[in-house]
């Protein structure tokens, strides 16, 4: 686990401490619980701390185990990392909602811009694929509205098909 990994880890936690002082705070005179205001968001906040806490106990204890290049810690970083910004959310949301669905919509769209550059060679070749079958089909489309060019353009269109399919 890299030095940066970490200090990510250690600013998640702070803010974490951070944020449910303040929200012990902002609920310290009120008749009802933050439970019992936001039951939902507490929940989903409880169920991202313990996903957040048992990959990053996993992390650690597989860290000493493993390569450091390993996929399984990577994948175990990402999980952890990514429940924790979501449980500081998840409490920002009470707090500030505002600011806290903001966020929630910003990295959401930062983990679908890092899952479409992570497999952007795969949507190209996909992307090229249809490119290639489009260019088929325009050169069969003179050939249905014509008559006698129905049935070979049907029977075209068909082979073309069965071609594609057997790619996948």
């Amino acid at each position: 686990m890299s030095s940066s990994t970490t200090a990510m880890h250690a600013a998640m936690t702070f803010l974490n401490v951070v944020l449910l002082a303040l929200l012990q705070l902002k609920y310290q005179n009120k008749e009802t619980s933050p439970f019992e205001a936001h039951g939902t968001i507490i929940l989903l906040y409880i169920l991202a701390s313990i996903i957040y806490s048992t990959a990053f106990i996993a992390l650690l204890l597989r860290a000493h185990h493993q390569p450091p290049e390993t996929p399984c810690l990577a994948t175990l970083e990402h999980i952890s990392l990514l429940t924790g910004a979501l449980a500081c959310d998840l409490l920002l949301l009470i707090l500030a909602p505002p600011f806290g669905y903001f966020l929630l919509a910003f990295c959401g769209v930062l983990v679908l811009v890092k899952a479409l550059l992570g497999s952007y060679q795969q949507i190209i070749g996909h992307l090229l694929d249809v490119a290639a079958i489009s260019e088929r089909a325009r050169d069969l489309i003179p050939n249905v509205f014509h008559r006698s060019g129905r049935q070979e353009a049907r029977n075209q269109a068909h082979a073309m098909a069965s071609v594609c399919f057997q790619k996948y």
